[in-house]
């Protein structure tokens, strides 16, 4: 019932100058016989239009070129590693707690003093901000080079736990903030299609660089990033790994259900989900049957090592959808894995269960990248 709010108050706006109006009559003494009845069911009637029609409408066209990171993340300014090395976790609480208030602090100046931002431009012109962090052990060359992409409107806030564990195991990891997020250029969401470009970047900058070409790459999605590292995945060459935390299978379908997913008065139910979502392919610009990440996969090379990650109250990228996903990959049985985890929800898994994610991961990088030096002699660290 979400589209009831703004349709009440473009309702009552309307109504407010119908009422000034009627005052001006009758400061002027001018006779206005029925005009309460005549504007009551004028109102009642645009009310309809508004609830059905306007609003539905404009959020379909307005919500493509207003997506980007929420108020609370807008702050972040990358990565911060102690003294010794380790990985100090951020959240959104914390960065509440630095500054005070939620959605306050400039992200174009914190990224300036991080001494890990990146900048690269996507195939299409549009400039990005990411994130490169070597390894835990600095001495040593990376094992492999990760690339991680984030969901709708986060950022690599959102990132920063598994890029954490996937830099324990070895990578050097680079933390991709999508177009028209974080620190990135601002660019219309397709929901996959461009941001497609933004991973392949992403890939391109750190393979560029000296000694990288040869390392084994890995690509980390979840939520919208996993549409975005599907459709480039099969374009990437010499891909090792692949990881799909909540992973998308339509976009279609997948809108649809983030559109419902939310509370009485927060979510976008039939029939205004339909209105709404026509309004978006069509006025919009969003290609909403043109994005098929499940049609990707199935072109994905069979040596490039999968891990897909669901979660049993999802409702947005519900399990039975993972699974589908799971079996239509072309990837032999050794180099593929699917993990549900039955209690958490959309994209919470690695907060629910993170020692059982950290073993995943390690179980996808040893097929990615070989085992690690210290476990050359066979050990397996990530067993079925």
């Amino acid at each position: 019932m979400l589209p009831l709010i703004p349709a009440a108050v473009l309702t009552a706006a309307t109504l407010l100058l119908a009422t000034l109006w009627r005052l001006a009559l009758l400061a002027l003494r001018r006779p206005a016989a029925g005009f309460w009845g005549r504007t009551l069911r004028w109102h009642l009637g645009l009310l309809v239009v508004h609830l059905f029609v306007t609003v539905p409408v404009a959020l379909g066209i307005a919500l493509p070129h207003l997506a980007g990171t929420r108020p609370d993340e807008s702050g972040y300014g990358g990565p911060r590693l102690a003294a010794d090395g380790t990985w100090q976790l951020q959240s959104r609480e914390s960065l509440q707690a630095e500054t005070g208030e939620p959605g306050e602090g400039d992200a174009g100046a914190a990224c300036e003093e991080s001494p890990f931002a990146v900048s690269f431009v996507a195939e299409d012109g549009v400039r990005l901000r990411g994130f490169l962090v070597p390894p835990a052990e600095a001495a040593h060359a990376p094992r492999f080079v990760a690339v991680l992409v984030h969901g709708l409107f986060r950022g690599a806030l959102e990132l920063e736990t598994p890029a954490s564990m996937l830099r324990d195991l070895g990578g050097e990891v680079l933390l991709v903030e999508l177009r028209s997020h974080g620190g990135s250029q601002r660019a219309r969401l397709t929901l996959g299609r461009d941001e497609a470009l933004d991973v392949e970047a992403a890939v391109a900058f750190l393979r560029g660089r000296p000694g990288a070409e040869a390392r084994p790459l890995v690509v980390f999605a979840v939520s919208l990033g996993t549409a975005a590292a599907a459709l480039a995945a099969p374009r990437i060459d010499g891909l090792d790994g692949l990881v799909l935390d909540a992973p998308m299978d339509d976009a279609a379908s997948t809108a649809r259900r983030v559109l419902g997913a939310g509370g009485p008065w927060s979510s976008i139910r039939e029939p205004w989900a339909t209105t709404l979502l026509l309004s978006a392919r069509f006025l919009g610009g969003v290609p909403l049957g043109g994005v098929q990440p499940e049609d990707a996969l199935r072109r994905l090379p069979a040596d490039v090592a999968v891990l897909l990650v669901g979660a049993g109250r999802d409702r947005r990228m519900p399990p039975e959808n993972v699974r589908a996903l799971y079996e239509a990959l072309p990837t032999p049985p050794g180099r593929k894995r699917l993990w549900v985890e039955p209690g958490a929800s959309h994209g919470k898994v690695w907060v629910s269960a993170p020692g059982e994610y950290r073993r995943h991961l390690a179980w996808l990088v040893e097929r990615a990248a070989g085992p690690a030096a210290h476990d050359a002699g066979g050990a397996e660290t990530g067993g079925e």
